[in-house]
């Protein structure tokens, strides 16, 4: 992945506070059909809104979503702290619209917010996909976005989520863990890119969370046909704090090459 911001990951190793200002990376996906060559997602997730956060700077925040310039906006839950400001957050979104749509998953921490989520998701012109798929028609294929209930409250169920023929499939999910469908990506979070890495080490590195079979902790990596990315997020949970987990939006492009990558 590159960056667009001029600071170095040295500069920004340390960040301090609940809603820090993420930099704009952008994800090459290899072995993509031809016709997605052009296709431009944003993948947002984790932003976990507090009511300390001020309108300002959720303001500035959708401004730098409108300017990534993608066709669609995929959302990989954990959107809020409160009922509250979950309501801020898709009132906000709802200014902004993609050509090819917008869709997002439940998170664990959307759990206040669960009854309300799926209207909230709508009058901002998001659908929300709980173990539900959609397609989208582009010159040349189908893409498929399927999207699966969050693993710690949930019921998390891909099997039987997309259709067999020829489409190009996505899979959200809130957890990177195991999903039980095909697909050709897989888009995750939940982890903050382990939010606190000195040394290298996460929590995830000692066992955390162990039980959902978490598959890995942040960035691209291909498990045989499958791509998996896992985004690193915007907000953080118990501390104000990221070391070594510099918070980022991603812009996701495809390439029908072929690339070494993470194992």
């Amino acid at each position: 992945m590159s960056a667009s911001n001029p600071h170095s990951r040295s500069e920004r190793a340390l960040h301090l506070g609940w809603f820090c200002a993420p930099r704009l990376a952008s994800v090459a996906i290899d072995g993509a059909p031809e016709w997605m060559r052009d296709v431009r997602l944003l993948f947002v997730t984790d932003v976990h809104l507090r009511r300390w956060v001020s309108d300002a700077r959720l303001e500035d925040f959708i401004a730098q979503l409108a300017d990534a310039g993608a066709d669609m906006l995929l959302l990989g839950g954990d959107y809020a702290e409160s009922r509250r400001d979950c309501q801020r957050f898709f009132r906000a979104l709802a200014r902004l619209r993609f050509p090819l749509g917008a869709f997002c998953v439940p998170g664990n921490n959307d759990h206040k917010s669960r009854d309300d989520l799926r209207k909230l998701a709508a009058d901002a012109g998001v659908t929300l996909l709980v173990n539900e798929s959609r397609r989208v028609t582009l010159p040349g294929g189908i893409l498929e976005i399927g999207g699966v209930d969050e693993h710690k409250r949930g019921d998390p169920r891909s099997a039987g989520l997309f259709s067999n023929g020829g489409a190009y499939r996505i899979l959200l999910s809130h957890f990177p863990a195991p999903p039980d469908c095909a697909c050709e990506l897989m888009l995750a979070g939940h982890t903050h890119g382990g939010q606190l890495c000195p040394f290298g080490l996460t929590p995830y590195s000692v066992g955390f969370e162990r039980k959902y079979r978490l598959m890995a902790v942040k960035g691209l990596h291909r498990f045989e046909d499958m791509r998996l990315f896992i985004g690193s997020g915007i907000g953080v949970s118990k501390l104000p704090m990221r070391l070594n987990a510099e918070p980022e939006i991603d812009l996701i492009r495809f390439s029908s090459n072929f690339h070494l990558l993470n194992s």
